[in-house]
């Protein structure tokens, strides 16, 4: 900026209160969609002046408050002259004075040096301005800021952990996480192409173990979430090298998982890893933005990840990771001694980044002998004590996350039958073998009915759902059940003896309480269908061979029930899709009961 410039802009105003009361007016604008009683330039001007309070020597001691409410303003201005809902006179008025603002005044090279302000609240209030800014910027142009490019850059390759780069990944971070909430292919690849580079030199600094180890905590995280976020940027289109950098990276966030002296720290790095695994990356925000079928190179991406972790397997990696006592709102607790009073959160995460790469593996390679020995490596993990059935592990860890559980039965179920296809279990009983590795797919299936207490309302809610693979993995399922009706019998005594066994408490059952009120599409009565026909046992049976009998009274009564309450539904045209090969797969379970009778 010029000397005439810099003049202008600070001699707007002689006193603190009249750049105050200016600014108040300003924002009170903003807030309200009008015009200020300023001209475009003027505005720009006292914007700048309050930004740069901080940096005076004001005698009346607010100057960091003045800063904040320029920043503010910042903020606001941009989010009037965005927006497509207000007049176009007044949204072009804004744009000018940000056209004065940052062209005219040079503010982005004021904002990036706040970035370094030791006042945590102005670095950041800065960090967020000088994002929305570029956002703004790059959706006129296509054009990424160069003083803010500049300025990341330096951080990126040489500064230590501090407010600096921490407010330079953490607007990097911003600009992403909007572009790809917006679905803005064009211009992430424009922003990523920009920071590849750089990106990957800080990544490479901070990674190793002797740094993220005494790193700061805040710069650390916030390194975690850059990394999902390019993670995510893969799942639409994979252009730069930074996008693969969890995935090579894998065995030393491994390492963070089990070795972060802040157990936070772990869980964090142990979601990511997950949500990796999962092709998940991102999606507590991430909507819309995913292609149907993964990119050849991110399919090698994740088999390169899952080769990784189960290397890691193999090397009792699963023996190192810390698990924290259970949290509740009273403060924590380790219900019963064991694995299963630990943190949810941490179990589920690496139990399905295990169970994801598992089966990954398994495709690939056709390994199922390997592919056991990692299952009873991870089951050996979940438990201190001993569980009655292997295959009740599932619920008992997932019933709290009903996607959680849905992709890991989609994928023992995928294990258990790639391993079928390829080395043949033990066939003098397959569905002992398969329990034995905790992969057998009637009793995961049956542990699923009854961790929602049979209730069929409740399958039906999982059907219509965006949030679970359910009925992918419901049809699969289903496929596999014609071709083994007996395996499926044989699986309910198995899992009325575990009932009859182990504390029934244990079990996540739900409430049973449907999301949607689905009485009213003139269902039959379902205490009358006729699923429960024929299976009472006679009084000379032990009460195991009645919990058995239960079981699969209760199973295909369920079973029953959803198919009559989806065909009412289909029927009235209120099925969000075509049910039909649903409904003869459910029709079929019934035709193998009334055979098997």
């Amino acid at each position: 900026m010029t000397n005439a410039k810099m003049a202008a802009a600070s001699g707007v105003f002689r006193t603190a209160s009249g750049l105050r009361d200016s600014l108040s007016e300003i924002y009170k604008c903003t807030l309200n969609a009008t015009l200020p009683g300023h001209s475009a330039e003027e505005l720009a001007r006292v914007i700048f002046r309050g930004v740069r309070a901080q940096e005076e020597d004001d005698r009346h001691g607010n100057d960091t408050e003045l800063s904040c409410i320029g920043l503010t303003v910042i903020g606001r201005t941009i989010s009037i002259a965005t927006s497509t809902a207000l007049k176009p006179d007044l949204a072009s008025f804004y744009q000018l004075a940000l056209q004065v603002l940052f062209e005219d005044m040079d503010a982005m090279s004021l904002l990036v040096a706040n970035f370094s302000c030791q006042d945590k609240f102005i670095s950041h209030l800065a960090a967020k301005s000088a994002a929305s800014w570029v956002l703004c910027h790059l959706r006129m142009s296509g054009v990424v800021s160069p003083a803010w490019r500049q300025a990341c850059e330096r951080a990126f390759l040489s500064s230590a952990a501090g407010p600096t780069l921490d407010a330079c990944v953490w607007s990097l971070s911003y600009v992403l996480k909007m572009l790809l909430k917006d679905n803005c292919q064009d211009v992430v690849k424009v922003v990523l192409m920009a920071f590849d580079a750089s990106i990957s030199a800080l990544v490479s600094r901070f990674l190793p173990a002797d740094v993220w180890q005494h790193a700061d905590v805040d710069t650390f995280c916030l390194l975690l979430d850059l990394l999902e976020l390019l993670t995510a940027s893969s799942e639409t289109c994979a252009y730069a090298s930074s996008q693969k950098l969890t995935h090579v990276h894998a065995a030393t966030l491994m390492a963070v998982v089990s070795r972060s002296p802040q157990y936070f720290v772990s869980k964090r790095a142990a979601l990511l890893l997950k949500r990796a695994a999962l092709r998940k990356a991102g999606e507590d925000w991430l909507v819309g933005a995913r292609l149907p079928v993964p990119p050849t190179a991110l399919a090698a991406d994740v088999t390169s990840l899952a080769r990784t972790v189960l290397d890691g397997v193999a090397a009792d990696w699963l023996l190192s990771i810390r698990v924290a006592s259970a949290s509740f709102f009273g403060g924590t607790s380790d219900i019963g001694g064991g694995r299963q009073g630990g943190d949810g959160v941490m179990l589920r995460a690496v139990s399905l980044l295990v169970i994801k790469c598992v089966e990954r593996n398994v495709r690939v390679t056709s390994a199922g002998a390997e592919a056991r020995g990692y299952l009873r490596s991870l089951w050996s993990f979940l438990r201190k004590t001993q569980v009655v059935h292997t295959c009740h592990l599932l619920t008992l860890l997932f019933s709290e996350q009903d996607d959680d559980m849905m992709e890991a039965a989609k994928a023992l179920l995928a294990i258990f039958l790639h391993i079928r296809e390829n080395s043949p279990l033990d066939d003098s009983d397959p569905g002992e073998a398969a329990c034995a590795s905790g992969c057998n797919p009637h009793c995961h299936f049956l542990f699923v009915l009854q961790s929602v207490a049979f209730d069929h309302r409740v399958l039906l809610d999982f059907l219509i759902s965006m949030e679970t693979c359910f009925l992918e993995y419901l049809v699969r399922y289903l496929k596999y059940l014609r071709t083994d009706w007996r395996g499926f019998t044989a699986a309910c005594r198995r899992v009325g003896e575990t009932t009859t066994e182990s504390d029934s408490g244990q079990v996540g059952t739900r409430s049973g309480r449907s999301l949607v009120d689905y009485d009213s599409s003139d269902e039959s009565d379902p205490d009358t269908v006729e699923g429960s026909r024929g299976w009472t046992a006679s009084g000379g049976k032990t009460q195991t061979n009645m919990a058995a009998c239960q079981t699969l009274v209760q199973a295909v009564a369920c079973l029953s029930k959803l198919r009559l309450l989806v065909s009412n539904l289909q029927a009235k045209k209120m099925f969000p899709y075509n049910a039909e090969s649903l409904i003869k797969l459910l029709t079929h379970v019934e035709k193998c009961e009334g055979q098997s009778r």
